[in-house]
């Protein structure tokens, strides 16, 4: 059985590629992990299976799994045992026949290697026994069902469904090594059924993302310290040979080729875990071995040379060293269910460390934003005995959250406790604070967390994540001081209001758009997920379609992460949809391309949040006073940027004496109507203007960050997306709400020639050459028979 210490310590994870003679690299790079273990640890030698709690690998990557994790060979003899192998395997071509070497040969070497290990030849690979100790298991190819790269596992240890063959450890390996090039499928008798198999390395030459299903399975519910993943080598240059009529397999070998690349499955695999770091390593030497065949037993001499200038390397040392670190700590950073795969499609990943820290890590394919980041982490690090609150605020799917987490990710270890509050509610962050409270044993409720954390004097950070909703009264959940080492807090949220809880100016952080760089590199980085590559018409369409200069012509993105994340993963999800091909589907079918995101299946979504961009802000919307709605009516139909108060004052002025020098006709005298009364409910009794009326209207659009004061040029503006959902909410038909924008406009434009009127008729320039689509124009609009520029 487990002890309760064993279970809680972090897994280390060993998976070795295939690469035929080249794998001795494998071998040489995991004795420089083993030495420097030992040398951090004073103890002695250190032996692969001792150290890891499960060795994978296919092909000769699966003859060294198993000498390190069935057979328990000391690095050293593995070296050795594996160059002995090789050598006696591949030293004789056959000349005529369809395979290049003898299997006979291959059988009768491993049968006297696992002789020389075991006392018996016919040892099975089953152990038959429960126990905790390292777990091996090594792959092959069913010869008869090939389809999808689905690889069978032979295993040292049982399991309850499908547990794969039964068989000698012999068997397994010569499975693992029959590259159908190169040996003699292997024929396997398991229950009275025989079944063929060929080699691990065709179509899993690097089976990690295999290995780390296998260990969710047999280790669920345990974290993980370390995945190291070591290949033997880049594959050469895969090239198409010019046809000859001596090469008559050559179109098969090129297939087989590129399945044996297994720096395709590396780059999966660095994506899946971007947002996870000093968990997965991979080491692979990236020069020297292109051109090794397969079988060059002679040139085992050059493979050794060429790994020890590898780890001479500075990068590669680090990257050993980092290694070498997590592996020894054992600290479970990540779930077996997250490294199985959901860090590539799932929102979070969850980190349990020793203590109390409890937070979700930013998607992994967050970026960007690091001026902002780098503010938040000034603003909650350092000073004893001090609490320090920094808010970060914007408009829904600025990517307030993602900001916030990987300030978390960037300074976990300078925390004794990280509390992650969902504060969407009152009821959520009790609860969230409760939790705690029964997990640390410090009380049941919220108050006795926020008491204890006011006198702990240990180094504290607690994140109030979407606080959007005005009613709720967060500054009742902020610990009043933090004694000892200090605490912080960070609140994400909409309501620009919150800024007077932060410690200052400074500690304020107001979150709207990326930059053009970030945010075309994000909206290449998603809609690529399915081609690595993107063409250069690819990225240049990319950078077409999130510069704001453009917003005058197409309404576009804005540069808003949630947008770009979701436009993005619906154009990686339709196939043959590049990012060229849907600018000119976004700029007409704009709305349409963002809400379908709801609509794709859960595995083409990059998170588990529920909206779009558009219905976030309908929930903002539904918190709105009836005044302030109607206002954002009006605004839907002007242009989105330099909306001045002078536009409503002036023409509440005008409307009370305005004429038209020719009749209305019923739809603009419906808009007339509708403007005047509205309009009106912004006089006083005087009938003059009441400016504190109208700013309260627009400080609560703003209150919802659905509207930005500009201070530089004392207007109003919107972003260009909300900008274009605001539309969608107007409970008017579109031609109504145009002409009430019309009149609006019109009602505001008196016939004064002073200097002061004429510059407020030039700065209506943008609103009067809108078209209803958000384009503008060259024509002047005709309102009610006058024309204004």
């Amino acid at each position: 059985m487990q002890s309760d210490q064993e279970a809680s310590r972090g897994l280390n994870i060993l998976c070795i590629d295939g690469g035929g003679v080249r794998g001795l690299s494998s071998l040489i790079i995991l004795q420089e992990i083993m030495r420097r273990a030992a040398n951090a640890g004073a103890g002695g030698a250190v032996h692969p299976h001792e150290y890891f709690d499960f060795i994978a690998g296919a092909g000769t990557g699966g003859i060294s799994a198993c000498m390190l994790g069935r057979l328990r060979m000391p690095i050293e003899r593995a070296i050795a045992e594996y160059a002995k192998l090789v050598e006696e395997v591949f030293k004789d071509k056959k000349i005529i026949g369809p395979y290049m070497y003898k299997g006979s040969k291959l059988h009768s070497a491993l049968k006297t290697m696992v002789r020389g290990a075991t006392g018996d030849e016919g040892e099975m690979m089953n152990e038959g026994r429960e126990h905790d100790e390292c777990k091996t298991a090594i792959f092959a190819m069913a010869r008869r069902n090939l389809n999808a790269s689905q690889p069978v596992l032979f295993r040292s240890y049982t399991i309850a469904s499908n547990p794969g063959p039964d068989c000698t450890i012999s068997e397994a390996c010569y499975a693992t090594m029959a590259h159908p090039d190169l040996f003699k499928s292997i024929e396997i008798v398991d229950s009275s059924v025989s079944q063929s198999f060929v080699g691990g390395e065709l179509g899993c030459s690097n089976p990690i993302a295999h290995v780390l299903a296998e260990v969710n399975r047999v280790y669920p519910n345990r974290q993980v310290a370390s995945i190291i993943s070591i290949g033997a080598g880049h594959a050469r240059t895969i090239q198409f040979p010019i046809p000859s009529r001596w090469d008559r397999t050559q179109d098969v070998i090129v297939m087989k080729d590129m399945a044996t690349d297994s720096e395709r499955v590396a780059e999966e695999m660095v994506a899946r875990f971007e947002g996870t770091s000093g968990v997965y390593f991979r080491f692979n030497l990236n020069q020297g071995l292109q051109n090794m065949n397969y079988g060059s037993w002679e040139r085992l001499g050059e493979a050794r040379a060429h790994t020890m200038a590898y780890l001479r390397k500075h990068e590669t040392n680090q990257k050993l060293e980092s290694a070498v670190r997590a592996s020894m700590e054992r600290r479970g950073t990540v779930s077996t269910k997250h490294v199985a795969g959901n860090i590539l499609r799932g929102a979070y990943v969850t980190k349990r460390l020793t203590g109390s820290k409890h937070c979700p890590a930013p998607t992994n394919f967050y970026t960007g934003n690091e001026d902002e980041k780098s503010q938040v982490i000034t603003c909650i690090s350092g000073g004893q005995n001090k609490l320090h609150v920094c808010v970060v605020y914007g408009l829904g799917g600025a990517g307030k959250t993602q900001l916030a987490l990987s300030v978390v990710e960037r300074t976990w270890d300078e925390w004794d406790h990280i509390i992650y509050v969902d504060s969407s509610s009152t009821e959520a962050i009790e609860k969230a604070l409760g939790e705690f409270g029964t997990t640390k044993k410090i009380g049941e409720g919220h108050k006795d967390v926020i008491s204890w954390l006011e006198s702990c004097g240990e180094h504290w950070l607690v994140i109030f994540d979407n606080v959007d909703t005005p009613s709720t009264n967060i500054q009742q959940y902020i610990p009043r001081s933090a004694r000892g080492q200090g605490g912080s807090v960070i609140i994400t949220t909409r309501l620009p209001d919150l800024a007077s809880l932060a410690d200052g100016p400074g500690f304020v952080c107001h979150l709207s758009s990326m930059s053009q760089a970030d945010a075309t590199a994000l909206l290449v980085k998603i809609a690529s997920l399915g081609d690595p590559c993107p063409s250069d018409d690819d990225i240049k369409a990319a950078e077409t379609l999130v510069q704001p200069q453009y917003a005058v012509y197409i309404q576009d993105f804005g540069c808003l992460p949630l947008a770009i994340v979701h436009a993005g993963a619906y154009i990686a999800y339709l196939p043959g949809m590049t990012i060229t091909e849907s600018r000119s589907l976004f700029l007409t079918q704009r709305r349409r391309m963002l809400e379908a995101y709801n609509e794709l299946p859960i595995t083409a979504k990059l998170d588990q949040r529920g909206e779009t961009v558009y219905t976030t802000w309908r929930m903002c919307y539904d918190q709105l006073k009836p005044k302030s709605r109607q206002l954002l009516w009006l605004i839907a139909y002007l242009h989105h940027d330099g909306i001045s108060v002078d536009i409503f004052k002036r023409a509440a002025r005008e409307m009370l004496t305005k004429t038209y020098p020719l009749p209305l006709t019923d739809l603009e005298s419906q808009a007339y109507s509708h403007v005047k009364q509205y309009l009106s409910t912004f006089l006083d009794s005087d009938g003059n203007w009441d400016t504190i009326k109208f700013t309260e209207v627009m400080a609560d659009l703003k209150s919802y960050s659905l509207i930005e004061f500009d201070q530089m040029n004392l207007t109003y503006r919107m972003h260009v997306l909300v900008h274009d959902w605001a539309k969608t909410v107007v409970p008017q038909t579109a031609e109504l709400a145009i002409e009430c924008a019309a009149t609006l406009l019109s009602l505001s434009i008196d016939l004064e020639e002073d200097a002061e009127s004429l510059a407020f008729k030039r700065q209506l320039g943008l609103h009067v050459t809108m078209e209803p689509t958000g384009e503008t124009h060259t024509t002047p609009l005709d309102f009610g028979g006058n024309i204004y520029w």
